[in-house]
This record gives structure tokens, C-alpha cells and sequence, in this order.
């Protein structure tokens, strides 16, 4: 099955170099730790064995994480060609911290398949439900028969304490549905509604947004003349003239963009609402020149591909992240954690200019695609220009001694 598998990567534009350097070695590793067990065929068994072997290594500190990820990778999409005859280029999913005992595991899984969440949401539901499980057990619970209001509020009590407003909000909200469905299913017949139902303060913050000034900057160290540069110069600049949020630039399509009519249709990811936006000159230039110049010859319908085999879409809104991270750190601009200065700081930026511009915060929102008109208030707030005509002046009021009168 090695063979097949070599083909398989080089189906996928690796080439033969890439294979040899990166690939080849990992494979026969498994290959050497099945004929030590005398099988000849793939087997599931023996995977299995096989991954916990390299996970002893890598505990032990025999082999590096990195050394540690490759041939657990290798070892997955063994797996995948075997159960499906193709290979995927996706990230090894790392799984929870959160272990859960064979009931609760499968509980999680039962609510879960009841659900319709959005993929980014199902993830953050996961992994609230899974964190409140392994806390019961913690606890002493194995199974829900003997759960109480303590329990609940103990679990609350136990994450404000590392969770900021909003986020304990969300696991509020996620417990609410998961004992909601509890309750349906008739697996528990405790009502925890008036406690999952008591309202949590969110902290509202205010995140800067890129200046002008800043993204001439950056844009001004992006290398046009490569194939890297072309195409990240066009990400930056449909960001910096569209708001488009950096997961839907990643999922843009080929058939999005009708160039007859100088418009771009995207279905948003957040919201699965369609937005359509005016093709303006600067921003049609740059995807052209991608395109015709330096996009790699691929079957993908998706129009910013990877510049390196396998030529395939960005994987995420992060990958897109990091790209314009590099750039802010060669043009100088310093960033600090959480300080709202990142690529999604191009939205708010687009945003803040059409409230300044005296644009109705309607059009705001549905230029920007917004679910709720109220996400559009937030650029008000950036609007430091009309912002200070609504300030008042002390005129009328003395001042004594330094202090104001009350």
C-alpha cells in the first residue's frame, strides 16, 4: 500500500524530492514496525499499537514533537487511503484534555448528533459539554443519577473563575441546551432552568482598528513581483476595500466573482446569509493579476491556493491571520496580545471609515453582512471625529477652588 500512497502524493503536486525528504522515511518506519509483528497487510490492530508506541517514544523523550506530529500524521493517512483509496491534506486533530469515561462519551456523542450547530459552533459546544462532564467526574459522578443543583453551580462557580464574561455566557448557554435535551430524552429529570437561565454581565470592549497610514505600510512590503506577494496582495486589498471577514476571503470561489457584472457573491460562514459586493477597479486588478500570473496551475475551484503542492485552498481564517502578521512585523508595527490589531482590525477599519463618512449604520451592517443591525453600533464608537461634536462643554458651570459643584 506504500506505493499507492507515494502516488496519492504525488496526485496531490508534491514533488519527487518533497516526497523523499519529507515522506518516504515516515512510512517506513510503520513498515519496519509491522514486519517486527509479521503482518504484510494493514491493519488496524496494529496502527493502533503502532501509535502508542510512538507516543511512549516522544513521552519518554526519545523523539521530538515535531519528529512526534510527522509520523503520527503518516500514520493517519495510512489509515484514511486505506478506508477511503485518497488522501486529504488536512491537520492531525489533537483531540480533548478533557477524557471522558465510556457513558459520558457516549452521551456527549448522542447530544451532539441531536444538533444542527454551525461546524465553528459545534466545536465550542463540544468542548463546553465535554469540560462540564469531565468536571462531574472530578466530582465523583460516572453517570448522571445522582447529579444536583450543587453540581451545576459548582461547575459555574469553577469556570468564572479562569472565563471571562462573554465566554461563561456561551457555557451557560450550552449547558442550558445539553440538560434541555437531557430532560426530552428523559436521561435526567433535575431542571436546571432557573439556574442556567440567570443572566451573565459581558464585558463589552471597544478593539482598535488599522489606520491608513499602517496598511499603506504594510502593503508597501509585499514583494508584487513573486507569486507569494501577488497573492497576498490581493488578499489584503479585497480585505481593505470589502470588510470581508478573513474565512470567507478562504473559502472564495472561482464562480464567486461575475466579473460582467463587477460583482462578488459570497455565502458568509458566520451567518450562511449571501452577500453580494461591488468589484471595485483596485481589487479586481489585484485578484487578475493573481490569477493570470502567479495563481499555480490547479483543478481547485477556490481562487487563493497554498504556493506550495499540495495547490489546494488556505486551510482556515488563520492561515490568512498569519500571512498579514508577517507583514505588519516587517513594516515595524509592534503587537501585543489581544491588543484587537489584527487582520480581522481591517473590518473594523472599513467599518469605522463608513461611519465617519456619515453612512447609515443600516447600510454599515449590510455592507458588512451582519445577522443583527446591532454588531454595526460598534463603529460609533470608533467614530472619534462625530463622537466629540456630542461631547458637552462646561459652559454655565463655575468651577470652585478646582473641584466641580454637584
Amino acid at each position: 500500500m506504500i506505493p499507492q500512497i507515494m502516488d496519492a502524493l504525488r496526485n496531490l503536486g508534491l514533488t519527487e524530492r518533497n516526497i523523499w525528504k519529507n515522506h518516504h522515511d515516515l512510512y517506513l518506519s510503520i513498515r519496519k514496525f509491522y514486519r517486527i509483528h509479521g503482518v504484510t497487510q494493514y491493519s488496524p490492530e496494529i496502527m493502533a499499537e503502532y501509535t502508542c508506541m510512538i507516543e511512549k517514544k516522544f513521552k519518554d523523550g526519545n523523539i521530538t514533537r515535531n519528529r512526534y506530529r510527522t509520523l503520527l500524521k503518516a500514520a493517519d493517512r495510512m489509515s484514511e487511503f486505506y478506508t477511503t483509496g485518497k488522501l486529504q491534506w488536512a491537520c492531525r486533530f489533537r483531540g480533548s484534555k478533557f477524557k471522558l469515561n465510556e457513558y459520558f462519551e457516549e452521551l456527549l456523542e448522542l447530544f451532539l448528533s441531536t444538533t444542527s450547530y454551525h461546524a465553528n459552533t459545534k466545536g465550542d459546544v463540544t468542548w463546553a459539554v465535554r469540560k462540564y462532564l469531565a468536571f462531574l467526574e472530578t466530582m465523583g459522578h460516572s453517570n448522571l443519577a445522582n447529579i444536583s443543583i450543587t453540581d451545576v453551580q459548582a461547575f459555574l462557580i469553577y469556570c468564572s473563575r479562569h472565563l471571562k464574561g462573554g465566554s461563561l455566557s456561551n457555557v451557560r448557554g450550552y449547558l442550558k441546551s445539553f440538560h434541555s435535551y437531557l430532560q426530552k430524552t428523559g436521561q435526567l429529570l433535575l431542571d436546571c432552568e432557573k439556574i442556567l437561565s440567570q443572566p451573565i454581565v459581558r464585558e463589552t470592549k471597544i478593539f482598535p482598528y488599522i489606520t491608513c497610514d499602517e496598511i499603506s505600510t504594510i502593503l508597501n512590503q509585499i514583494d508584487r513581483s513573486t507569486n507569494i506577494g501577488k497573492r497576498d496582495f490581493a488578499i489584503i486589498t479585497l480585505a481593505m476595500y470589502t470588510g470581508l471577514r478573513a474565512v470567507d476571503i478562504v473559502n472564495l470561489k472561482l464562480g464567486d466573482i461575475d466579473w460582467k457584472t463587477g460583482e462578488i457573491h459570497v455565502i458568509q460562514q458566520k451567518t450562511q446569509q449571501t452577500l453580494t459586493l461591488p468589484l471595485t477597479h483596485d481589487v479586481g486588478d489585484a485578484i487578475k493579476d493573481y490569477i493570470i500570473c502567479s495563481r499555480p496551475n490547479s483543478k481547485s475551484e477556490y481562487v487563493f491556493l497554498r504556493t506550495n503542492a499540495p495547490y489546494q485552498k488556505l486551510s482556515n481564517g488563520v492561515s490568512i491571520a498569519n500571512i498579514f502578521n508577517d507583514y505588519q512585523r516587517k513594516a515595524g508595527i509592534i503587537r501585543k496580545p489581544f491588543d484587537g490589531k489584527g487582520f480581522h482590525s481591517i473590518r473594523r477599519a472599513v467599518g469605522r471609515n463608513m461611519a465617519v463618512a456619515e453612512i447609515p449604520v443600516t447600510t454599515i451592517s449590510q455592507v458588512l453582512g451582519h445577522g443583527n443591525i446591532e454588531s454595526a453600533k460598534q463603529y460609533i464608537s470608533l467614530d472619534s471625529i462625530h463622537l466629540k461634536e456630542c461631547a458637552l462643554d462646561f459652559h454655565g458651570i463655575e468651577v470652585g477652588n478646582g473641584v466641580l459643584p454637584e
